[in-house]
Formats: structure tokens, sequence, C-alpha cells
């Protein structure tokens, strides 16, 4: 049997919901609820093509895997470094925009005009009518929780406000943060759009769009009342407003009282004296108009939906032809989830006018703000600045005076230390919740290494950023062939290989390299030395206290040795590697800040 699905947006902006969620939750210390996200920085090795990263490979082996190796340092994203973001959209003098339809298949499809934007005060507003598709060129402005109608004849809906805390964190050329706010958090953007959430109606019909205008409608337009009573009113006959006398002319169209005592009201006609301009309406006036009150007469729009309480009138276009020009909301109603508008009048004038009901989303615009807006992406901002962590002792460290060419997100990652970097028991790891996970990772291994020859307080033969290293200890197993995988019988081709075979067992990259000036100030052989990519074969230990260091490919030369070592503050191949970018090579130093923002798409 053939069928037909598709992901709704909804999922998405829930799945989106449900992530930012977990960042929220509190562990207990037998219970994890929580997602721990770090952003890592990672790969000091150059690009083949260097101006031009390579696309990550997707494959288990590179993202789970070498990603891991790669990395360098991590900082722990918190829940106030995550937002929902929408696509962007400027709003732009001369454009036209879609207005908001709850019967467009897909309002958020990018082939599509937007039908919200981003003016330069970081406002956002939603468009309800954008007078029969013409160009907006008037920007909205204001805080007003109720839509409003600009000059070019554009009606808004004022949204929210985007703080320049949320601007500098998740503001991007291409997306833009969404939240919801329910409660009052102090802030002024905070007030203006909870002031929208609390104005927002389920089920309002906030505007009747015109099909078609129809011809030959009557109105009169301002007419002053002379008299009235409960179910009558004159209309003063000394106005100069032109009013027909025809008997029963405009039964079947509608008076709304515009202005003066009673004011708002909205009635049908059911019977008209031409003579005496006498009017008769369906339902006696609450409040009975008196002489400084003003109607219009024009043809009736009646409601017709599951819903209540919304009323509307007509308005003619200003010329002979006798269309109608729009359709004036007095009240918006609620509750409604399907409605049509039905033009009336006498029979004896006017036809053909027809329009359409736009219901609001569901709870109101303003109530939803991330699923009005179509928040299904979420955007994590970090900012690494300079050295961060303890260099002294490693804890928590990223060092500055190095290189990165990939952003990841691990999820969960399996620690060695506690909340404050500490290291735990020899043996003991746990998994990563919120109430034992440090903001920052030292992701390399670190080792306190001793040069065996130093000129003028300057190593001789340094270790040098990039290069990869072993230790004389495997190099001894494999002339000794006690290696599993060293096969050779002979000693000399044992010897001829015993470099290439070391670095089979045991091998680390460099990453970093810096004078420890609080532990060695007195001694200029000690050096700090960061590692990444340490392999080893089988169950061997790759590096270890007293090990002598070599440098893979070269001579026999014996370099430094490792008078201490500790390895990464979490299990290098634990957690999940749920985003990586490769970019172009960023060198970092003590006064500069990397602003990193990623945005998952759900």
């Amino acid at each position: 049997m053939a069928t037909n699905t598709f992901p709704t947006k909804e999922l998405s902006i829930n799945n989106a919901k449900a992530f930012i969620a977990s960042l929220n939750e509190t562990d207990t210390s037998s219970v994890k609820k929580s997602a721990i996200i770090y952003a890592c920085i990672g790969n000091s090795n150059i690009w083949a093509d260097e101006p031009n990263p390579s696309v990550p490979v997707k494959n288990l082996d590179t993202k789970q895997f070498g990603v891991k190796s790669d990395l360098i340092g991590a900082k722990k994203i918190t829940p106030s470094d995550v937002s929902h973001v929408t696509l962007r959209y400027n709003w732009t003098s001369g454009t036209v925009y879609s207005m908001y339809k709850h019967t467009t298949t897909d309002p958020f499809s990018t082939t599509l005009p937007p039908f919200y934007v981003l003016t330069d005060q970081l406002n956002v507003y939603k468009c309800l009518d954008n007078n029969k598709d013409a160009a907006s060129t008037v920007k909205p402005t204001g805080f007003s929780p109720l839509p409003f109608v600009t000059n070019d004849k554009y009606k808004w809906k004022y949204m929210y406000s985007i703080s320049l805390g949320q601007s500098e964190k998740f503001l991007t050329s291409t997306h833009m943060p969404v939240q919801n706010v329910t409660v009052d958090d102090g802030t002024v953007e905070g007030g203006n759009q909870l002031a929208v959430y609390n104005g927002a109606v389920d089920g309002s019909i906030q505007v009747i769009g015109l099909n078609t205008s129809g011809v030959d409608y009557e109105e009169v337009f301002d007419a002053p009342v002379s008299t009235a009573d409960a179910t009558t009113l004159t209309i003063s006959p000394s106005s100069e407003i032109s009013i027909d006398t025809g008997d029963n002319i405009y039964n079947g169209s509608s008076v709304y009282v515009t202005s003066g005592t009673g004011s708002g009201q909205l009635r049908r006609i059911v019977d008209y004296v031409g003579s005496t301009r006498t009017l008769t309406v369906n339902t006696a006036f609450t409040t009975i108009p008196a002489s400084d009150s003003k109607v219009i007469i024009s043809p009736t729009v009646t409601i017709i939906g599951d819903g209540y309480g919304a009323l509307a009138y007509s308005r003619l276009k200003n010329d002979l032809s006798g269309s109608i020009e729009s359709i004036e909301l007095i009240n918006v109603g609620q509750k409604y989830t399907r409605a049509e508008a039905v033009i009336s009048s006498n029979s004896q004038h006017g036809s053909a006018a027809t329009a359409n009901v736009i219901i609001s989303p569901m709870g109101g615009h303003g109530s939803d703000h991330i699923s009005e807006l179509g928040g299904d992406k979420v955007s994590l901002h970090v900012l690494f600045e300079g050295s961060e962590g303890v260099s002294s002792t490693g804890a928590g460290y990223i060092p500055s005076n190095t290189s990165f060419r990939t952003i990841s997100l691990l999820q969960d990652p399996i620690l060695k230390v506690d909340e404050n970097n500490a290291a735990l028991a020899e043996g003991t790891e746990v998994v990563a919740k919120s109430i034992n996970s440090p903001s920052t990772l030292r992701l390399t291994t670190r080792a306190s290494v001793s040069y065996y020859s130093v000129s003028d307080d300057v190593p001789v033969n340094p270790l040098v950023v990039g290069q990869t290293i072993t230790n004389l200890r495997n190099k001894v197993r494999a002339q000794l062939g006690t290696l599993e995988f060293v096969t050779s019988l002979g000693i000399a081709d044992r010897n001829n290989n015993a470099m290439a075979n070391a670095v089979k067992a045991a091998n680390a990259n460099i990453v970093y390299i810096r004078d420890d000036e609080v532990s060695f100030a007195a001694d200029k052989s000690m050096y700090t030395v960061y590692l990444n990519n340490v392999n080893s074969y089988g169950n061997y230990i790759p590096f270890t206290k007293d090990d002598v260091i070599l440098k893979a490919g070269t001579d026999d030369t014996e370099i430094a040795s490792i008078t201490a070592i500790s390895g990464p503050e979490a299990n290098t191949f634990s957690g999940e590697i749920i985003y990586t970018e490769n970019i172009s090579t960023v060198d970092r130093t003590p006064n500069q800040s990397e602003d990193i923002k990623i945005i998952l798409d759900f």
C-alpha cells in the first residue's frame, strides 16, 4: 500500500525544545537526566590544502575516533549559551512580504517571501496583512501588543525584541534568536514580550482579507445621529452626508457607531424609512446613541465559525464603483478553528464581494514565539578567551599559544576529574553530569620533560609543535623482538626497523610546548609538553614516567626524559561527537578570544 508521509515543522521544533530542556536538567548523584555538552577545539595538524579545509568525513572511524584523538581542549556549554534560532529576514523598504495565513501549506518555505521581519532596532514583527501583495515602504516600529497599521497599509504584529546580550551571542547574518517569555525576567525586552504573550488570544481573527471587491454597494460614512432609542436610530436631517431616501434601501446592511455615545456597537438593519432617515436594528443597543454619535452604514459582514465574539464591518472604496475596500474588525473573537465571512446587503444594491478569514495560530499570535516563527534550529555560543584553566597544573587547561582547525560538540564524556578538575582516584571514571562536570577540560596529555642537552638555557635538540614522538622503551622492545607484532628473526632487520616499530607501538603528536614558569623557573632543561593523538599497541602503556623521548622518523638521538605525566581529563573515546566542522587555521594568542557560534538544525 502506497503512503505519503512527511515530518512536520512542529516535530523539528519539539526536538529542538527537548534538546535545550535537557541542558537545563539537574542531575543527582545517582540519576542522570541532563545532557552535558562541551564545545571542543582540535586538530593542530596543517591541512593538505590549507586555505581549503576538507569536508568532515561522516564515517564512524573519523567521527568517533579521529576527531576525538585530535581534540585539544573543551569548554562546557551552559543553558545561557543556548538559544532557539530561526532564519533572519531584515526589513527592507520596497519588499513585498507574505502575510500570515493559517492556510499556507509551508509558511517557512524559503521559496516564499518571509512573513516576519527584523528591523535595524532589533525588533521582530509579524506581517498580518500586506495590502494585497503591495510593497512595504514604512518600517514597523513600537512595542504595542496590539496589531497596528502603517501608512503603507501593512498590518503588523510586534512579537519581541532581541537584547544586546542575545545579539552578541546568537545573532548572525543568517539567523536570529527567538525565545518564549512567559514570566517577568526583569528586562525591558522580556517585559515587552511578556505583554505580547499575555495579550495573545487563542483562535482570534485579526484579518479578514478580500478575495473579490464586488460592485454597486452603498455606504453612508460618518453620519451624525439626531435621535435614537433602544432599537431605532435617526440620521440628522441637517447632515450634509449623502444618504438614500428610498424605503428599505439599507435593509440587510449594518450600522456601526464609530464615535460618541454608544461607540463600538454594531447592529444589522432590519427596516429603513427613507423620508425620516430612520433605521430599525435587529438587536437593542446596549448603550443608546445620542446626538454626539456618528455612524457608518455599510454592507453586513457575518462571521460564521466554531468560535465566538468576532465582529466586523465593511468599508467601500472612495470612488463610484461601489466596491468594498476593506473589512474592519471590531472584535477579534476567540476559539475559532474554522470560520468564513459572508458579505451581504439589500438585494437592491451590491453583489459579488467575497472574503477570507485568517485565524491566529493555536494560542494566538505571540503565545509561542518559537513555534510561530519556526525556531527549529538551536544556536550554541562559546567564547574561548586566551588561555583557560590552570597552566601550572594543567587543570582544565586550554592553551592560547596553539592553533586549531576543527570545532566539535562532545556530549556526555566520561570524566577522570571532578567539578574542580581534581583528579579522581586511580582507575575511577564517571559520566559527565550537571553536578560533576567542570567548566573546561584539558583533552591533551600533559608531560613534564627534562632535556638531556641545553645550551645557554635553550634545548640543543628541541621538540617542535607538530612533531610525532615515540619512546626508547618500545624501541628496545622492537630490537629485542618482544613486541608482539615484530616477526623478524634477524637482529639486523629488527634494528633497522626498530624506530618504525616503536612508532607503531607508541606515538603522539605535539600540540603545544611551554616553559612552566612556576615549577621550573630555576631549571632551564624542564619544559611542559602537551600531546594528542596518543596511540599505543594493544595494552601497552604509550608513555609513562621516566620514558625516554625519541623523535619519530629521525635518528636515535635521545631527546628528553618524562619526569611527570597525566592523561586527558576525560576518557579520549568517550561521549558522542554530535557536531564537527573543519575550518581554516585559527592561531590562538594570549590576548585573543574566539567567539564561536554553532547552529544545529533539527
